[in-house]
């Protein structure tokens, strides 16, 4: 290759250059090949403007239909698991929840009982009628 040169003014010769120099002509398309491939670039051009055939129509919204209720499957699916994860979530804090109750309650059960004791005791006392003073008997009296 030679050097510089730019894209639209090239100084090295292509494949296609030596070809045509050497009068290679086997690569080129005839004429013939050159009309027939504009004939059909033109049907498919047409084919194309005129839009989609009702089989491709039907083919088509099948293919639509599908997809959206794949979709909303999948909307519903992404639903369930998330429930199913907020489900595992709660049920699982709702045990944390039960159990530290438990311990609780078994805790303060065992520290405040014996107070629990005393208070009523204590409430009975100030809420209970008077006594009426007894006379107690001496040992040496009653003989």
């Amino acid at each position: 290759m030679e050097e510089g040169g730019t894209m639209t003014d090239p100084k090295a010769k292509t494949v296609a250059d030596n070809s045509m120099a050497t009068g290679d002509a086997a690569f080129e398309p005839s004429p013939a090949e050159i009309e027939a491939w504009a004939e059909r670039e033109r049907a498919r051009r047409q084919e194309w403007l005129s839009g989609p055939s009702e089989a491709e129509r039907a083919e088509y919204a099948t293919q639509l239909r599908q997809r959206r209720l794949a979709e909303t499957f999948d909307e519903g699916e992404a639903m369930l698991q998330e429930r199913m994860r907020q489900g595992l979530h709660y049920s699982r804090e709702a045990q944390l929840a039960a159990e530290g109750a438990m311990n609780l309650f078994f805790r303060w059960s065992q520290r405040t009982f014996a107070e629990l004791v005393k208070a009523g005791r204590e409430w009975e006392e100030d809420t209970a009628l008077p006594r009426l003073p007894r006379r107690v008997r001496m040992d040496d009296e009653g003989s």
